[in-house]
């Protein structure tokens, strides 16, 4: 009687020394971000920032915490919305609407390095009709300063005012005027109302985008109970610079934004997009106004997955992809690894990543799980490759995902790895 325990030997004796079976895509899902055909040209692409040249390959044990909320898209709640202004516009007066007690409003100058000094003495604030002594008695309110805030760990320009109104009461509208600022000073109010129970929503289904794609996002105002379209929206998407702007509509219940992710996407280099969304909506008597911002990831589609793999057992599981390349770059593939367990389950096997610089036209990236881990798991086929994801690493945007993902073999899922067989 010999006994084999070698993984090779094993795969050899089974007669399949390459062959891990037979491989087959999975319907793609609804969510999958997917790239269908590459443009002819990729102008929108900036250059790959990549520094690191030489192909990697990664793989570790793969552990699935169960209790973890599924993934969601990027989504946002705001109690608060900001009014640009000048000068001469908050000496005149300006009038802001309010759903509670207890607001903090701050006044700055738009620019940080302005080198403007607000003076509080020219303050003047009163809620609907009544005027509030700017002290530190009872019943006034108390200012701090851009300095004061910044002492406290807060970001703010060092040109600020800030302060709460009173906490009691029901109040719908803030009069604020402050004398002194040049005329064509841009400035900036901030009210936030950490008390009021109405909040802005805004969400989208997913993180990443591509140019040219439709997007869509959930948009409305909500008390936590109820959920209701605003009367008035504005949304844009804004570039990572900030130098432009694209608009997007309203849907026509008025709880959804939409619109087309640029074709040519601006060379503003890295960084995230942003959906800019201004609501404002009526509940009886009281005016809500919120602002909302959402970052996004667009990126240009600069390869794409091109429906092809295949899979080998020469040295462990070797999955080959197939990926189709427009731009040249240094592209990263990662995938979770199932296997079978001798009751016929799957079971999580290996977390892999793989990256490497690809020249335009036809390539491979390969994920692999080495020998010994897979001779540790006691797993073997069938396989299930999932939440493959193909990212652009020179250029930090993702390109395409396959939740699902494929299938490896299954004509000898009752061969472990390390099990010995009598011969």
């Amino acid at each position: 009687m010999i006994k084999f325990t070698n993984l090779s030997i094993l795969l050899l004796i089974a007669g399949s020394v390459s062959a891990a079976g037979p491989v087959e895509w999975m319907p793609a899902g609804a969510d999958d971000l997917r790239i269908e055909s590459l443009p002819a040209s990729v102008p929108a692409a900036p250059p790959s920032r990549h520094a690191e040249s030489e192909p990697v390959r990664f793989a570790w044990p793969l552990e699935i915490d169960r209790s973890a909320p599924a993934p969601s898209g990027p989504a946002m709640e705001s109690r608060q919305y900001w009014v640009d202004t000048t000068g001469l516009d908050i000496e005149k007066g300006l009038k802001l609407p309010l759903s509670s007690a207890g607001a903090i409003v701050r006044i700055s100058a738009l620019h940080a390095d302005s080198g403007l000094m607000l003076d509080a003495a020219g303050l003047q604030v009163d809620i609907d009709g009544s005027a509030l002594p700017v002290t530190e008695s009872g019943g006034g309110i108390r200012l701090v300063t851009g300095r004061d805030l910044q002492a406290q760990g807060m970001s703010v320009p060092t040109d600020t005012l800030a302060f709460q109104l009173p906490e009691q009461g029901s109040p719908r509208l803030l009069n604020l005027q402050l004398a002194g600022a040049p005329a064509d000073q841009p400035m900036v109010v901030h009210v936030f109302e950490p008390r009021s129970e109405w909040f802005g929503t805004l969400s989208a289904a997913r993180h990443d985008y591509l140019a040219g794609q439709n997007i869509a996002l959930d948009v409305a105002l909500s008390n936590g109970d109820q959920r209701f379209a605003a009367q008035s929206v504005q949304a844009v998407l804004v570039s990572p610079d900030a130098d432009q702007a694209w608009p997007l509509e309203l849907s026509s219940d008025g709880l959804g934004l939409q619109g087309v992710v640029p074709q040519e996407l601006p060379a503003s280099g890295p960084g995230l997009y942003e959906v800019h969304a201004y609501l404002e909506g009526r509940q009886g008597d009281t005016l809500i106004r919120r602002d909302l911002k959402l970052a996004l990831g667009i990126g240009a589609a600069t390869a794409r997955l091109d429906h092809s793999a295949s899979a080998s057992m020469d040295r462990g599981l070797m999955i080959d992809f197939g990926v189709e390349v427009a731009t040249s770059g240094r592209f990263q593939m990662s995938a979770q690894v199932w296997g079978t367990d001798a009751g016929g389950e799957l079971r999580p096997l290996a977390m892999t990543q793989s990256a490497a610089v690809l020249a335009p036209g036809a390539n491979q990236l390969q994920v692999e799980v080495p020998s010994d881990l897979l001779q540790a798991s006691g797993l073997v086929a069938p396989f299930e490759v999932r939440d493959i994801e193909l990212r652009d690493q020179g250029r930090m945007s993702l390109l395409e995902t396959r939740h699902a993902g494929l299938v490896i073999g299954s004509e000898r899922a009752g061969l472990r790895p390390g099990s010995e067989i009598e011969y």
